[in-house]
């Protein structure tokens, strides 16, 4: 078959500290929720399951090295109790040290802290059933605060008061983690849902969502729930995101430099599920609070899919360090007719002013309908981004691995991929001969990074041939800009060829090197 010439583009390799690593830590399933960057390590922790009966799910704590290695690894396991830490959640202690927390269950669910030392061996747990037992034991501690005296457990619990009802419950405890009190928030005609607890010199604010999805199946209401309280536990003052307005889904904050808030959540639509039922739907979306809490500004995070899903999601936002903005992460939806449903990893990066300089989408093609979740975002020494999630793949085992994600300041996996990338909203398209395909490391050894950016409103396949014509692979998407990460390592060395195909005419060819 007739090959376009061309020039293999090796891009510079200087410099350039990216990967995109899984791992499975010897366990058939791991997941990795939160991450903190040093300056010369990163630790995480998460959640792993054995293949031993009964599979109870226990917690991992890892430090990784600034190439991605696993230099330290420590579990807590045990074969009639959970600890699970889905969360993240994972602080560093005043005096060294870490603190995450979850839930732990054995006959009884309960809120769990989780002390580490510095090397991730357990200094203690703490563990507190919900007040209301036995009426009600639902009960997930989603965030904490680490003070100079103790702790501060934000729990979502279960009430036996009202119909499917959540509350808010605010754990204060010192530093031998023993209670000290405990509060709860909320009103039986809504439910209730905590996300994130942030320390102030005063008190305490919690992001949280309010809606009525546990009293109603259509005329859906969700606004997101901010509120202070004091060192005593005592409201203080609360906010709600507009009324007529559907925010939801997630509601976490961050703390910004200017005495206001950055907040995570969804911009939700209603669409009919059935006669007298109706489903929510999200797309991301991020805005500002001045400190007087008025909001300056919001910006949707999304890509012009006219199918939207209940399970997009922001996850996780820093304020970058060089006051540019802001970094803010999470999960994608999208779908192919082929494939179905594909879950993507999203990094995007929102200026001062609340203007969206770039988004990032990460998806690996090993197989069918692949998965992607970032839990969790930091910022890397050298000014990149440092990420952990999940990636499950429906076909090869294992199934579900934790995954570790670093790009650089640009949310770049592939080097210089910010030289021609761009934001489009879902009105803007591109001509239609304007792609850019951009591949790394080349040569390759085990996996194969192709950046791809293209006009928004087409579909997009990919083949993989060899030098005399042979198909290896093929794949598809439907993002317009997209950074897919290849596995390569059964293909024998030699010559490649990556095809880009639209209506299924080439429309352009990059060549690579298999070592």
């Amino acid at each position: 078959m007739p090959f376009l010439l061309l020039a293999f583009n090796a891009l510079p390799l200087w410099g350039q500290n990216t990967f995109s690593k899984r791992f499975h830590f010897g366990f058939p399933a791991a997941v990795l929720t939160s991450i903190v960057a040093t300056d010369s390590c990163y630790y995480a922790t998460g959640v792993i399951a054995d293949s031993i009966s009964p599979h109870e799910a226990g917690n991992i704590f890892v430090r990784f090295s600034e190439q991605g290695e696993v230099e330290l690894l420590k579990t807590i396991r045990d074969t009639a109790k959970s600890y699970q830490t889905w969360l993240n959640n994972l602080k560093v202690l005043p005096e060294g040290g870490f603190a995450a927390a979850g839930y732990t269950v054995d006959s009884l669910m309960k809120a769990l802290l989780i002390v580490y030392n510095e090397y991730g061996d357990t200094v203690f747990t703490a563990q507190f059933p919900n007040p209301y037992y036995p009426d009600e034991s639902f009960i997930f501690t989603k965030d904490i605060e680490t003070l100079e005296n103790g702790y501060m457990l934000l729990n979502w619990i279960g009430s036996p008061e009202g119909i499917n009802n959540d509350e808010i419950q605010i754990l204060r405890l010192n530093k031998e983690g023993e209670l000290l009190w405990g509060k709860e928030y909320g009103i039986v005609s809504r439910d209730d849902t905590p996300h994130k607890i942030i320390y102030i010199q005063d008190g305490f604010i919690i992001a949280a969502i309010r809606d009525n999805t546990n009293i109603v199946h259509q005329n859906y209401e969700a606004r997101n729930h901010i509120f202070k309280v004091n060192e005593e536990g005592e409201i203080m003052w609360e906010y709600f995101s507009p009324s007529g307005e559907l925010r939801g889904k997630e509601g976490r904050a961050i703390a910004t430099s200017d005495g206001g808030l950055l907040v995570m959540t969804g911009q939700g639509i209603e669409v009919p599920a059935g006669t007298d039922a109706g489903q929510l739907r999200w797309h991301n979306y991020a805005f500002k609070l001045d400190s007087n809490r008025h909001e300056e500004w919001g910006v949707l995070v999304r890509d012009s899919f006219h199918a939207i899903s209940y399970n997009n999601q922001l996850t996780s936002g820093i304020e970058v360090q060089d006051g540019s903005g802001y970094a803010v992460a999470g999960n994608l939806i999208e779908g192919t007719p082929e494939d179905g449903l594909y879950f993507d990893g999203v990094l995007a990066k929102i200026s001062s002013d609340g203007v969206l300089l770039w988004k990032r989408y990460y998806q690996h093609i090993p197989s069918q309908n692949t998965r992607h979740f970032i839990n969790d975002l930091a910022q890397a020494p050298d000014g990149g981004f440092i990420m952990v999630g999940e990636v499950r793949d429906t076909v090869n085992a294992p199934r579900q691995q934790g995954w570790l994600l670093k790009v650089d300041e640009y949310g770049c996996l592939v080097p210089g991929c910010e030289l021609v990338s761009g934001v489009q909203s879902s009105d803007d398209f591109k001509s239609s001969d304007d792609y850019t395909l951009l591949l790394y490391p080349n040569p390759v050894g085990e996996q194969l990074q192709l950046y791809f950016s293209a006009e928004e409103s087409a579909e997009y396949a990919f083949r993989i041939l060899d030098a005399q014509g042979r198909e290896w692979r093929r794949f598809s998407t439907r993002l317009h800009e997209v950074t897919l990460l290849l596995e390569v390592g059964e293909l024998p060395g030699g010559v490649y060829y990556l095809q880009c195909l639209r209506n299924g005419k080439v429309v352009g060819v990059e060549g690579f090197v298999k070592r």
